[in-house]
């Protein structure tokens, strides 16, 4: 039940409670009878057992799984048949599958903390609250529905409530609702209109602070019904779906063994009918012949691609960890790449989050980076202030009001002046009128020598109307101070008075106040933008002061582009979808609003990052496809519901991360398209020597060989490529995009055709004359070279010659030649072991001459490319 909307004195009997005595012991039993205990409830962990199962429900891994038995259970019949059975391919699925599975656990968890968090925030808290006419203290738990409860500055809020008296009470809400500026709040209001939470004056919530004055609140809500208790029920949600990665590879899988599949099938009805026609179809012949045709499937399964996932996102984990980006999650390191809009908290993470003079203004003249003030504008920042800044190490505490904060920042600004408590020191203070809501100002009187002198200061018109100037200067002074308030600054007038007869004060200028941009925020924008990312401003400031921010960083141009929150509140999902594309700022944003505009952008194809530091953005971050937190000033809830926590707070940083997301997927692309194609050119060979009828090409020991080729160090190399500097230039990757493109399908059909046909001609025809002692030898070697040499062509994607920066990868050069070696001495020394016989130079210098066809050929096919293709459509595009 909302109670903004209600009188002190319903709201009061609504709740059984009374405004001078609280609950009396009667009535306190029946509270917790019916709300129970200020506590929010916890959930029942996954045991160890549910989690392993849940990670084993990936699909690529129960692909794997499913290989797995079938190859088991096809060896283990060879093996009780004729004595010999081959593990080896079973062995690299387990380990493939175990690697994946001990990761995915080890990552696991952030939610529970977060969760866990969120009960920790009021652990060990005493609270003072009214019970049978008595003031009494007790721990936050106790707190029941209808209780009275006595706050003052500094105190933390533990329970939703409504005021039943105020005392220029501050409230700073800006970890709730993303306001930047505390919220000055008054128990005698009454709204009949719906209200966001921000602008309810009359309540505050749990999970606040008062930074000034005092109240009473009659405690409405407690535990898991409070504003807190929501958001910790949707932290404590799992998301809804995978991550664009592994959906990706999830149906690429599925497509690999659906084509293994069939053409096992295939070979399997092809030699069936030659068999029967050469009549040897017999019970023993289909039964290998059925085994033969379950190797093939498994052979197509690329049981090596959830190892090199996980390898290669954990490496550049800790490559972006050195880039102040703290990966939490594995699949994000890929998802950041694939960002399409970014939703972004203002305060804290676009801003500063610290209000800061940006302007001051004196005889006539306003400058942002003016330090060098009068004398009279000093004492006025420094004396009419009970502020102070305590250094903490590195750190600074800011003690009183945010604005007389920012003057003491602003004063000590110039290196010449003394230390804000020594100037202190030099004047005695005689009077003090401290700032209420009632008059709008302050007042200091301090002694000058033999005189006394009062400052003023307070809000603009208020000060100007108390100064002695003609309506010509007022309406000058007003006019600029306009073009800040225009701005969504805080305007803050100072004025003095010298104790000499004279009645009015004399205008001394004005400051403009404001939680400033970060720096890097402009560029960060900037390149979000060019990268064809779309960003969005999600804030808990009003309408005003997010245009502001969001015209200065240039993602709004005009006014039409902000909405509040309660508009959007009134539409359903359908009308959302609409109206999204065209909005870039939601203001007076609510932790539930931000939820749902995440949910709905990802239901309509975006991959949907986050960014915030507040409790108020822990939902969005934990259900956005990838989730950024603050780490210096974001909440603990936050950084725990997030996938990737900034060190920095720089959002320049969530840019990083966009660019070192891009070259993740570039590399896995790479590596599949060579795996993919060195499973072609093997499903292809061992295909056509099934349907001829003819021996086996590779033996046991060889297979293993090729595949630690396929997916160990050569292959491992590839994700190891360092970012292109043109990734930013690209438009993010859709959420429905294969992995696998058109130019990279074609690539691989090329490719694995080519190899194939070369390997099938050899075998049949030995076009490259060697010894007949060789073949085996020979025909082992040019498979693992071509292989090799296809490592090297994948490194290119594009069009570009792989020759332009092929020293840059140094280590895939280096593994080159080690495997290289290894090969050599394989064939030459260990060619017992692996049933070959030695190649003469001659014999090795043929076959290296023919695998190096691959990647002339390819070099060949983009040389066309990009003589012909891409110079026509620069001509054309120059046409028009």
């Amino acid at each position: 039940m909302d109670f903004y909307n209600k009188s002190i004195e319903n709201s009061i009997k609504i709740l059984n409670s009374n405004k001078v005595m609280g609950l009396g012991l009667k009535e306190q039993k029946l509270s917790a009878e019916k709300f129970g205990k200020n506590l929010l409830s916890k959930r029942k962990k996954q045991t160890f057992i549910a989690r392993f199962f849940s990670a084993l429900k990936e699909p690529m891994l129960l692909i794997l799984l499913f290989s797995l038995v079938i190859a088991f259970g096809t060896n283990l019949g060879k093996l009780l048949k004729t004595g010999q059975g081959d593990f080896s391919e079973c062995v690299g699925i387990l380990v493939a599958v175990s690697i994946s599975v001990i990761i995915t656990l080890i990552m696991e968890g952030s939610s529970e903390k977060a969760f866990e968090l969120l009960n920790g925030i009021y652990d060990n808290i005493l609270v003072k609250v009214i019970r049978s006419g008595e003031i009494i203290t007790i721990k936050q738990q106790d707190v029941l529905v209808g209780d009275i409860l006595i706050v003052e500055s500094g105190d933390k809020i533990i329970a939703d409530g409504r005021l039943i008296e105020s005392q220029d009470l501050l409230i700073d809400e800006s970890a709730l609702t993303g306001e930047s500026q505390p919220l000055r709040k008054d128990a005698s209001k009454v709204y009949s209109n719906s209200l966001p939470l921000a602008e309810r004056k009359n309540c505050v919530y749990s999970g606040t602070f008062v930074v000034g004055g005092n109240g009473k609140i009659l405690v409405t809500d407690i535990g898991d019904k409070t504003v807190m208790g929501s958001i910790a029920g949707e932290l404590s949600q799992t998301k809804e779906k995978d991550s664009p990665l592994q959906s990706k590879l999830a149906k690429l899988g599925k497509i690999i063994t659906t084509i293994g599949a069939c053409t096992a099938v295939i070979v399997f009805i092809i030699s069936a009918v030659r068999l029967y026609v050469q009549g040897s179809l017999s019970f023993d012949s289909i039964q290998e012949l059925f085994i033969s045709c379950i190797v093939l499937i498994v052979a197509a399964v690329p049981e090596g691609l959830p190892t090199i996932v996980a390898v290669s996102l954990a490496l550049n984990m800790i490559k972006l960890a050195k880039s102040n980006a703290l990966i939490k999650k594995m699949t994000a390191t890929e998802t950041a790449g694939a960002v399409s809009i970014i939703c972004s908290d203002k305060t804290g993470t676009l801003t500063q989050n610290k209000m800061r003079v940006v302007s001051i203004c004196y005889n006539n003249a306003c400058s942002e980076n003016k330090s060098d003030i009068n004398e009279v504008l000093k004492q006025n920042f420094v004396l009419n202030s009970t502020a102070d800044i305590i250094k903490h190490g590195k750190s600074f505490e800011e003690i009183g009001s945010a604005t007389e904060c920012a003057l003491l920042y602003s004063y000590q600004r110039n290196k010449k002046h003394k230390h804000y408590i020594q100037y202190r020191k030099d004047f005695q203070v005689l009077d003090r009128q401290p700032f209420s809501s009632q008059t709008k100002f302050m007042t200091t009187t301090i002694a000058i020598a033999d005189k006394k002198r009062t400052l003023l200061k307070g809000a603009g018109e208020i000060v100007l109307d108390m100064c002695q100037l003609s309506i010509e200067q007022k309406n000058i002074v007003k006019n600029q101070m306009s073009i800040h308030q225009k701005m969504a600054r805080r305007v803050i007038c100072f004025a003095h008075k010298d104790d000499s007869g004279v009645e009015g004060f004399i205008y001394d200028g004005f400051v403009a106040i404001a939680d400033p941009v970060r720096k890097e925020a402009y560029k960060a924008v900037y390149d979000c933008k060019k990268a064809g990312i779309k960003v969005k401003i999600l804030t808990g400031d009003n309408k005003i002061t997010a245009y502001a921010i969001a015209k200065e960083l240039k993602v709004a141009e005009h006014e039409s582009q902000v909405i509040e929150c309660s508009e959007l509140e009134r539409l359903d999902d359908e009308s959302l979808k609409k109206i999204l594309p065209k909005i870039r700022v939601i203001a007076r944003s609510t932790p539930s609003i931000k939820l749902r505009v995440v949910r709905v952008l990802k239901s309509m194809g975006e991959v949907v990052a986050v960014t915030g530091d507040g409790i108020n953005d822990a939902p969005a971050i934990r259900h956005a496809d990838v989730g950024f937190a603050m780490g210096i000033s974001g909440s603990d809830i936050s950084k725990e519901a997030a996938d990737i926590v900034l060190l920095d707070d720089s959002f320049a940083t969530v840019v990083k991360s966009i660019a070192f997301g891009r070259n993740v997927y570039k590399n896995l692309q790479r590596f599949i398209l060579f795996q993919l194609s060195v499973n072609l050119s093997a499903l292809l060979f061992i295909t056509v020597c099934a349907i001829m009828n003819l021996p086996s090409p590779f033996n046991t020991l060889q297979l293993l060989w090729i595949n630690l080729i396929m997916d160990g160090p050569p292959a491992l190399t590839l994700v190891l490529e360092s970012a292109n500097s043109k990734v930013m230039n690209y438009k993010p990757v859709k959420r429905t995009d294969g992995i696998v493109g058109l130019s990279m399908l074609l690539r691989m059909i090329f490719n694995g055709v080519f190899v194939a046909f070369i390997m099938i001609t050899q075998y049949l025809f030995n076009f490259l004359h060697l010894d007949v002692k060789e073949m085996s030898g020979g025909l082992f070697t040019l498979f693992i070279m071509f292989q090799l040499f296809n490592a090297f062509n994948c490194r290119e994607l594009g069009y570009n010659s792989i020759f332009r920066g092929i020293g840059k990868n140094k280590i895939m050069v280096i593994t080159f030649g080690c495997v290289f070696l290894l090969h050599f001495i394989i064939v030459q020394v260990l060619y017992k072991l692996f049933a070959v016989s030695p190649l003469c130079l001659l014999s090795w210098l043929k076959i290296i001459s023919i695998s190096f066809t691959i990647v002339l050929v390819s070099e060949l096919y983009k040389l066309i490319y990009r003589k012909f293709v891409k110079d026509k459509r620069r001509f054309l595009v120059k046409g028009k």
